[in-house]
C-alpha cells in the first residue's frame, strides 16, 4: 500500500466533514434491525440515507449551476420477493420525512414529507391476475390486477423548526398528480415488464424542477452480515499468517468481484423514497451552491402517531370497521444520517432513546463516540493496535462541520454533502470513495462518494472498518470480503435497480 495513499485518504475524509460514520467500527448493515423497537416495526425502519449530486445522464450534462442532488431513504429492510400473498407497502401511518440542513446549526432548513394511503380496489380478490389481466399500468385500464393501491402527496417545509406548529411555509408538490407507489415484483406472470411499470412511478413537477419515486427497488448494500455480527468472525483467504481479513491491491481494486464473503442482502428487496430537487432548492441563499454556501447536513426520520386505537374483539367489528386509528400528530420513532451509528456506537439501553432523539441533540451521546467499544472490539479480535480511546476526532469529524470543534456546542448527528463537488459518472465510480486505487495501489480516488454524502453503491463497510482500525487497517486493505452487489451501479433515477421478483429470485453467494 502507497502511503500517500493512506494519507491521502484520512485527508479526504477530514475535508468531506469527517463523515467515517462508524468510523468507529468494523464492518456492519448501515441500520438493519439496530434497535430494539426497530425489531418490531419494520414500516418504521429506515436502513440506509442517501444524499449526492445526481449522477445520471442530464444532469452530468447540465453546468454546474443548473445541477440536481438527490436524497434517499430505504425503509423496510431486508424483504424476501416471495413473501406473498401480502407482498411489501409503505405504512400508511408513519410520517416518512427526509431533512435538510443548510446553515451548519444542526437543525432542519428543508424537509420533505411523504404520507402513504392504501386503498383496497377488490377486497374479494386473491391471486392477482385470475380472470383478470396482467399488471401493466399502476393506474387505470391495465392495473386491475392490482387488489391494493398506494398513493402519496409530498409536501415541502421549510425554516418549519420543531414545535412551530404555527409554521405557514408548506407546499404541497407535484399538485395535482396522482402519485402511486411502485407496487412489489410479484412475478413475471402478473408483472410481465415491471422495468416498464416501475418507470411509471417517477414523476416530476414541471414549477420546480424536483423528480419524486416511491416503491420497491433490490437492496444495494453489500455486507457479510452474518461474519460481522458472529463477534466479528471475518472470514479470510489471505495468505497463512495473515491476521486480517485483507485484500491484494488488485483484489482491492476490482470492483465488479466479491473476493471472499458472503454478501448477506443479495437477492433481498427493501422500499425506497427518493426525491431530486435543483441543488439551488437546498442552499441557505437559494442559489447555485458556492464557495460560502455549500455544505448540507442531511437525515432520515420516521414518526408514528403518539396514540394508536385498535378494534377487535370482544367489541363488535365487521367489514366496514377501521380496525387500527391514529390520533394525536407525531413522534418521531426512528432517524438516519450516517450508516452505522445507532448500531454500532449507542449502547442497547440507549437505542431506542437515540432514535427518539433530535440529531441537533447529540451532544448527550458524545461520551459514546469518544468510547467506540467495537474499535477495542477488532483489536482484540485480530491482535492488531487501533487508535487508542478517547477518540476525538472521530467524534468531531462524525458530529461537527469542518472548522467547529466539539467544544463549540454544535454538535449534530448528519451526513454532511459538499454540493459543489461534480459527480462521478457511473462507469468511474469507485465504491472506495478516497481511498480508491488501482491494481497496483497508486491512488485513484473518487470524491464525490461516501463521506462526502453516499450513493447507493459506496462501500461504506470497507471504508469504516478501516478508518476504525487506523493505518494497520487501511495500509493491509481489510475487508469483509463483500464490496458490490450483483446487480451494479444503475445509472439512472431513483439509481437502484429493479427489485427481484417473487418468483425468480435467488440469493446469492460469491462466484454463483
Amino acid at each position: 500500500m502507497h502511503r500517500s495513499r493512506i494519507l491521502n485518504g484520512l485527508g479526504a475524509l477530514a475535508l468531506a466533514g469527517g463523515i467515517i460514520s462508524s468510523a468507529s467500527h468494523t464492518a456492519h448493515a448501515a441500520s438493519h434491525r439496530e434497535a430494539p423497537l426497530m425489531t418490531l416495526d419494520p414500516g418504521a425502519d429506515i436502513s440506509d440515507v442517501y444524499a449526492f449530486v445526481s449522477y445520471d445522464a442530464a444532469n452530468l450534462a447540465r453546468p454546474a449551476a443548473e445541477r440536481t442532488a438527490t436524497l434517499i431513504m430505504n425503509v423496510v429492510p431486508g424483504q424476501e420477493p416471495s413473501s406473498g400473498p401480502n407482498y411489501f407497502a409503505f405504512d400508511d401511518d408513519v410520517l416518512y420525512a427526509l431533512h435538510v440542513d443548510n446553515d451548519r446549526d444542526g437543525v432542519e432548513d428543508v424537509s420533505y414529507e411523504f404520507l402513504f394511503e392504501t386503498e383496497t380496489v377488490t377486497p374479494g380478490q386473491f391471486i392477482a391476475t385470475v380472470a383478470l389481466p396482467p399488471v401493466t399500468k399502476l393506474e387505470g385500464t391495465g392495473s386491475e390486477g392490482l387488489s391494493r393501491k398506494q398513493r402519496y402527496t409530498v409536501t415541502e417545509l421549510r425554516s418549519c423548526k420543531k414545535r412551530d406548529k404555527g409554521c405557514k411555509k408548506r407546499t404541497t408538490l407535484f399538485g395535482g398528480t396522482t402519485l402511486s407507489a411502485v407496487p412489489s415484483n410479484i412475478g413475471p406472470r402478473t408483472m410481465p415488464d415491471y422495468a416498464s411499470l416501475a418507470s411509471q412511478g417517477i414523476f416530476s413537477d414541471a414549477t420546480n424542477g424536483a423528480r419524486v419515486f416511491a416503491g420497491q427497488r433490490a437492496e444495494t448494500f453489500a455486507i457479510d452480515l452474518g461474519a460481522v455480527f458472529d463477534t466479528i468472525n471475518l472470514r479470510t483467504e489471505t495468505p497463512p499468517g495473515r491476521a486480517l481479513p485483507a485484500l491484494s491491491n488488485a483484489e482491492d481494486a476490482n470492483d465488479a468481484v466479491n473476493a471472499f464473503g458472503k454478501n448477506a442482502f443479495s437477492g433481498f428487496n427493501v422500499n425506497t423514497i427518493a426525491i431530486e430537487v435543483p441543488i439551488a432548492r437546498l442552499t441557505r441563499d437559494r442559489l447555485p451552491a458556492d464557495a460560502d454556501d455549500k455544505l448540507i447536513g442531511v437525515y432520515a426520520s420516521t414518526s408514528r402517531a403518539r396514540a394508536e386505537l385498535h378494534h377487535g374483539s370482544p367489541a363488535n367489528v365487521n367489514e366496514k370497521t377501521k380496525l387500527k386509528k391514529s390520533a394525536g400528530g407525531f413522534n418521531q420513532v426512528s432517524r438516519m444520517g450516517n450508516p452505522l451509528v445507532n448500531e454500532l456506537i449507542i449502547p442497547i439501553g440507549k437505542k431506542d432513546l437515540w432514535n427518539a432523539t433530535a440529531p441537533e441533540d447529540e451532544s448527550r451521546f458524545l461520551q459514546h463516540y469518544q468510547s467506540l467499544d467495537v474499535a477495542g472490539a477488532l483489536q482484540l479480535v485480530s491482535g492488531v493496535p487501533v487508535p487508542p480511546s478517547p477518540r476525538n476526532d472521530v467524534a468531531q469529524l462524525l458530529l461537527t462541520y469542518p472548522g467547529d470543534s466539539l467544544e463549540s456546542g454544535r454538535l449534530s448527528e448528519l451526513l454532511r454533502l459538499d454540493l459543489t463537488v461534480p459527480p462521478t459518472p457511473p462507469a468511474q465510480i469507485k465504491r472506495l470513495g478516497p481511498f480508491a486505487h488501482d491494481a497496483a495501489g497508486n491512488p485513484t480516488p473518487d470524491g464525490a462518494g461516501f463521506p462526502n454524502g453516499r450513493r447507493p453503491n459506496d462501500d461504506v463497510t470497507d471504508l469504516v472498518v478501516r478508518v476504525a482500525g487506523g493505518p494497520n487497517f487501511i495500509g493491509a486493505n481489510v475487508s469483509d470480503g463483500v464490496g458490490i452487489n450483483e446487480k451494479g451501479v444503475t445509472p439512472e433515477f431513483p439509481f437502484l435497480p429493479t427489485p427481484f421478483d417473487g418468483r425468480n429470485r435467488r440469493h446469492m453467494d460469491p462466484g454463483e
